[in-house]
């Protein structure tokens, strides 16, 4: 008996075929994924159009299955949720392991092929922290790293200094872009409230993203953000800007653990909420203080522990969800 064969063998109560070919049933999963009462307005639904999908428009829980993959974890929870037992549920992961190993006919989605070139960081730049060992550190140096530990980051970042003017960038300190142990970019930010010059000066290839080598790290969960700073201070990934490209989308779809975005609190942010929600990604909306405005603003405040739990546990999938709490947050 396969997979399909076997759910719609077990379906419990109400079902309904739509004109699309979905086959709509009262979800069983709402409960267990935080929902205070049963679905009974059939808002769970089963393709089986190369493989299975199921989504619930409800409580948000999604999953599916290819032939040639392995059961998850999500998978096995949906199918003890319909009832099905264990001895049956054992059964057909045994059968997709089996598939797993001979199938040899299955197109496998070919990974997003991604390089740059290596560059050099702007003249002069050495280890901030080098700089200020010394027993006469430059005062711009002293000012700069003066500037990190007053924002709270100076436990969570490789910074580096130039006693260069041009771009004024003896008064901004850097942050090296890497990538599989190369410096392929960079960005520095100045420590001066002057709207006259620029806050940053990048210097960034096409489609990278800040701190990609996070994404063959296992971790459960990956939190993605917009600015060098957010992602520096909690370990996540910064798309830098507040709008993705197709290939950077396909390149955090390579990530095999949960996609969490957390978006700055403006308006530049729901850009990145709108791509979540068309790429199926959850969106965490952290209770924070008004003025708390970002994920590094956060930290300073918070600390790095506390802010990425409330991230996590504030991350929501459920579309219509995402679009209430964006009006409202």
């Amino acid at each position: 008996m396969n997979l399909q064969t076997t759910i719609l063998t077990h379906l419990r109560g109400k079902r309904k075929m739509t004109p699309s070919g979905w086959t709509t049933v009262n979800c069983p999963m709402c409960v267990t994924n935080g929902q205070p009462r049963p679905d009974t307005r059939s808002r769970g639904g089963f393709s089986f159009v190369d493989g299975m999908v199921y989504h619930c428009f409800n409580c948000g829980f999604s999953t599916s299955f290819k032939s040639g993959r392995l059961f998850g974890k999500k998978l096995v929870g949906l199918l003890r949720g319909i009832g099905i037992p264990d001895n049956e549920v054992k059964k057909l992961q045994l059968l997709a392991i089996r598939e797993k190993e001979t199938f040899t006919q299955e197109v496998h989605k070919e990974k997003p092929k991604v390089s740059w070139r290596e560059i050099q960081l702007p003249k002069g730049s050495k280890p901030l922290i080098e700089i200020i060992k010394n027993d006469n550190p430059p005062d711009d140096a002293v000012w700069v790293y003066k500037h990190i530990i007053d924002r709270g980051l100076d436990h969570y970042g490789d910074f580096y200094w130039s006693n260069d003017t041009y771009l004024d960038l003896n008064r901004r300190f850097i942050v090296p872009f890497y990538y599989q142990g190369s410096t392929v970019g960079y960005t520095s930010r100045i420590i001066d409230n002057n709207p006259d010059k620029p806050k940053y000066f990048t210097n960034s290839q096409p489609n990278y993203m800040y701190n990609l080598d996070v994404l063959s790290k296992k971790r459960k969960y990956l939190i993605v953000v917009e600015g060098v700073l957010d992602a520096l201070s909690i370990d996540g990934l910064a798309v830098l800007h507040n709008k993705l490209n197709q290939q950077q989308i396909d390149i955090i779809n390579e990530f095999e653990g949960e996609i969490i975005v957390c978006p700055d609190r403006d308006r530049a942010g729901t850009t990145l909420i709108d791509q979540a929600v068309e790429n199926n990604w959850a969106v965490s909306f952290p209770p924070w203080h008004k003025k708390i405005k970002d994920c590094a603003d956060a930290v300073k405040n918070y600390g790095q522990l506390f802010t990425i739990k409330s991230i996590i546990e504030n991350r929501v999938n459920n579309k219509v969800k995402i679009n209430v709490l964006r009006k409202i947050a």
